[in-house]
């Protein structure tokens, strides 16, 4: 995979457009969603994007952010970081054919009327496997296939947005105040806005790490690691942030941004023609983060099975394509499984579970400026251990903040399955060494 593509593979990983973001507008508020939206690129991305950016040129290996924990701080460690990113991987990727039926049911009622998406989940499911066998087979036939693919899905998901941004800024910048017309919903306090939010904005920037795990199937990871990471950081900010704001300039109803509204948004922005545009782009969408979630997850099974944590068959390459085929069509049948989950019940579980990772791979950073300040880095944090301390506690700050909004709104019940998602880390461990110690003797 070359630089360019590895830059538009990461743009398709993390957003692949705000798809997914609208309900953010109807659930905190216009005005808190695009404050959210300005404000996290700064304390949930770039932390995370700035960790990759320093450490992917630095141990270009396959397995990414697992073989950085490992190397820091040991085995258990490098363990848990692959379990709970894998997990969130999981999650993560089966989110997105349900993205995907859901666009195309708003297509199909809209165009033809027909609603059998919306009233048989047998029918949901079955699209859902389609694009899930599909796209799984491609991502077996190769990487550089999945980063070719990449680069023409990135343009068809830009491109509308660029368009809906230029026709709707237009009207935002002569009357700005008009287009926020409230900053909370009426029937939700500060916090209980704040706290359905921020799951939806952070989920839609999460991911700048996956895709170290692939360091070894890409061209000068040195170089094109921080390129493509300074590229995605600002190009994803603004194909969430402008398009939000056009669109809040001519689409009013606030209980309209939901998920599957962008295609009535560009319509009441700029007529059918970019409706027309958007319903492809929102097609595209949900196949291109898709692919590219995929192709960074697969590899993290394919290191436990290379450390005897799981079966050494998932770490086989295809003889033809380079690929861990077996790992990838293993991850693609429980993508098929979680497929039949709500939108809502998988990015709950998905932001904290990353959360949890994310704050391995932050302590990584430190740790390793700590043990190997000689380490070759090809790309350096500059700033000093203020900007590193600043980089490990802003994303953790941010997870608490919404574990603890989300259990006052809601209750320990909403934590449940997230929890013990977490603690099933160290049972597993546990378990497999104890069958290791018995098998022994």
């Amino acid at each position: 995979m070359t630089a360019g593509m590895l830059a538009m593979t990461v743009f398709c990983q993390v957003s692949g457009g705000p798809f997914g973001l609208e309900s953010a507008v109807k659930e905190a508020g216009p005005g808190m969603a695009i404050l959210l939206i300005a404000l996290l690129p700064i304390f949930w991305a770039l932390p995370d994007a700035l960790t990759t950016a320093e450490l992917a040129p630095a141990l270009p290996m396959e397995g990414g952010y697992v073989m950085w924990v490992k190397r820091a701080m040991g085995p258990f460690w490098g363990f848990l970081n692959a379990w709970w990113t894998w997990i969130y991987a999981l999650v993560d990727a089966a989110i997105y054919p349900v993205l995907f039926t859901t666009y195309l049911a708003t297509l199909l009622k809209s165009s033809l009327g027909v609603t059998v998406l919306d009233t048989q989940p047998w029918a949901r499911w079955a699209v859902a496997m389609v694009m899930i066998v599909a796209f799984t087979f491609l991502n077996v036939r190769g990487t550089r296939l999945v980063g070719k693919t990449s680069v023409v899905m990135a343009w068809l998901i830009i491109a509308p947005f660029l368009l809906l941004s230029v026709v709707g800024l237009a009207k935002w910048f002569t009357n700005p105040t008009a287009t926020i017309t409230s900053f909370t919903p009426a029937e939700k306090s500060v916090g209980g806005a704040l706290s359905a939010g921020l799951s939806i904005v952070m989920w839609n920037y999460l991911g700048w790490d996956a895709l170290s795990t692939i360091a070894e199937e890409v061209e000068e990871p040195q170089k094109s690691y921080p390129r493509a990471i300074f590229i995605g950081v600002p190009l994803v900010t603004a194909v969430y942030l402008l398009p939000t704001l056009a669109g809040l300039a001519h689409f009013k109803n606030i209980d309209g941004w939901e998920e599957g509204a962008w295609p009535a948004i560009a319509q009441a922005s700029a007529g059918t023609w970019l409706a027309a545009l958007m319903h492809v782009a929102a097609l595209v969408s949900p196949i291109a983060l898709f692919t590219g979630s995929l192709l960074g997850s697969s590899r993290v099974p394919l290191v436990l099975a290379e450390d005897g944590f799981l079966p050494k068959k998932m770490a086989e390459i295809h003889p033809k394509f380079g690929t861990p085929w077996i790992s990838i069509l293993v991850c693609g049948g429980v993508y098929a499984l979680l497929a039949t989950r709500s939108f809502k019940d998988l990015v709950e579980l998905n932001v904290v579970m990353y959360g949890a990772a994310l704050f391995l791979e932050s302590a990584t950073l430190l740790i390793l400026r700590k043990k190997e300040p000689d380490l070759h880095r090809p790309f350096k944090i500059p700033g000093g251990w203020p900007v590193l301390w600043a980089i490990f506690l802003a994303p953790v700050a941010m997870v608490i903040l919404l574990f603890v909004l989300s259990i006052q709104e809601e209750g320990w019940e909403a934590q449940k399955l997230t929890l013990w998602a977490v603690i099933s880390g160290p049972l597993v461990y546990g378990l497999i060494h104890l069958y290791r110690r018995k098998a022994a003797s």
